[in-house]
């Protein structure tokens, strides 16, 4: 009996042993490189178009579909650089174009986009266009039903000609228009048909907002372990909603697509910042959902779409050292930084254009037009009469060790209350690595157990004997 005892001990202790190693393995992840030479091996490039003080990303998809992000300003120069761009990548059909949301520096060029190119699907904001009293119009979507119809309680009106046009051009010229709605699940989540990568809209959960830059939708891009946030012109309100619904949510809402964000799992490696770097945007509680892991900060990409000398100030000082800035007490007029990298930080008016890859491997790689000085890169726009201002940089540097962290922040692992939560356990297609070695550990346990029972009771029988 006592040998029995001894054997079943150490066979519990390899089997606690091994399976420990395991999960350590499968918390640390397989770390993936980040290079600065474009690849051919590229499977996703998402590319940020210089158009000035505007917007505009385009998607080249893993499938050879892409997507056109906003159509920057209703100016030759913006709308213009966005076609030069275009044309040069060899666009003629345009898969999925975004219009986020109903100002002009995101939909100015949207006419000439659908002059130019064959567009396929477009996504719009739950926003009416209704004209002006010169030029009144009647929005279709008024009308329209499910996935192509205003929802819910509210619908805020924008009246503009810009606004007007792009809408009018959009029902004349495309087969299929889609208004935002997160909660939708037949338009809610781009994807090929083997999942390889998705694109998932995942605001605004409010419709009631008083300025046009809310109705722009929080939209991540997921590809190979990488993940990319837009958010057009999202202010704090937006951001704010979104961030108490991730609060609020149960794991498996709306096909999962939060689920990461509700466990504190999402790590962006790329992240647009909110409305060109204004201080209205990107705030500090969106920011730590999107990024939840503060060691793994300084690795992420951080983008300013914004243009030379512009009169609004962006980026703004604020943003600045919320991001990049050196922690500061509590009596600074300025939020103390959250450990992103300046290292990391690209702009459109210091950089020009911006192409990043990813590889099929999770690979990054990131191209820009022009190089810029750090401290150019930290240093705020002028505005009314108010000088630059330059952050102070916290110095940190990317690393590859921050790849290697496990996507929890510290202190987050497997004690975490989710493992007692029994909704976690509910979907075994859901479980995480450490749920898979759990069961694992228990049923070779199990099966340790019942081999060293039978033998004793076979020893038994063969006394009795």
């Amino acid at each position: 009996m006592k040998k029995a005892v001894r054997t079943f001990t150490i066979a519990l202790f390899c089997a606690v042993y091994a399976f420990g190693a395991l999960a350590f393995v499968f918390a640390m992840g397989t770390p993936s490189e980040t290079y600065v030479a474009y690849a051919d091996d590229i499977g996703l490039r998402v590319s940020f178009i210089d158009c000035g003080q505007a917007d505009s990303c385009y998607i080249e998809f893993p499938d050879d579909k892409n997507m056109l992000i906003d159509a920057g300003e209703n100016d030759s120069d913006s709308y213009g650089s966005i076609i030069e761009f275009l044309d040069g990548e060899g666009v003629t059909t345009i898969d999925y174009f975004i219009m986020t949301h109903s100002d002009s520096d995101h939909i100015g060029g949207a006419v000439k986009i659908f002059e130019e190119y064959e567009i396929e699907v477009v996504y719009r904001p739950h926003q009416e266009a209704t004209g002006t009293s010169a030029n009144p119009y009647t929005d279709p979507a008024l009308k329209g039903e499910g996935k192509y119809g205003f929802y819910g309680d509210t619908v805020k009106e924008k009246a503009t000609l810009t606004y007007a046009n792009a809408i009018k051009a959009a029902y004349a010229e495309t087969r299929e228009v889609y208004v935002f709605n997160p909660f939708d699940d037949e338009i809610n989540r781009i994807s090929d048909a083997a999942g390889s990568y998705t694109f998932d809209f995942l605001s605004p959960v409010v419709t009631d907002y008083s300025d046009a830059n809310n109705f722009s939708p929080i939209m991540v891009l997921s590809y190979a372990g990488r993940d990319i946030v837009m958010t057009g012109d999202a202010e704090k309100e937006n951001e704010k909603d979104f961030v108490e619904y991730i609060k609020t949510a149960k794991l498996g809402d709306y096909g999962g697509h939060y689920d990461r964000m509700i466990k504190g799992e999402f790590n962006a490696d790329i992240v647009k910042a909110g409305h060109h770097g204004s201080e209205t945007s990107t705030s500090r509680e969106f920011l730590e959902i999107m990024c939840a892991n503060e060691a793994k900060r300084v690795n992420c990409f951080t983008i300013f779409s914004c243009g030379t000398n512009n009169t609004y100030g962006h980026p703004h000082i604020e943003t600045l050292e919320r991001l990049f800035g050196t922690k500061k007490d509590e009596n600074s007029e300025l939020e103390s930084g959250m450990g992103f990298s300046a290292e990391r930080l690209l702009r459109t008016d210091l950089n020009g254009d911006i192409r990043f890859g990813v590889s099929s491997e999770g690979k990054i790689s990131v191209s820009t037009e022009k190089d810029a000085e750090i401290t150019a890169k930290l240093t705020s726009g002028y505005k009314d009469g108010t000088p630059s201002q330059t952050a102070t940089d916290n110095g940190l540097k990317p690393s590859e060790a921050a790849d290697k962290l496990p996507d929890k922040p510290s202190g987050d692992g497997c004690a975490d209350n989710e493992l007692f939560d029994p909704e976690t356990w509910k979907n075994p297609a859901e479980y995480s690595a450490i749920q898979w070695v759990i069961i694992a550990a228990v049923v070779i346990v199990l099966l340790v157990f019942i081999v060293l029972a039978v033998k004793g009771a076979a020893k038994r029988k063969k006394r009795r004997k």
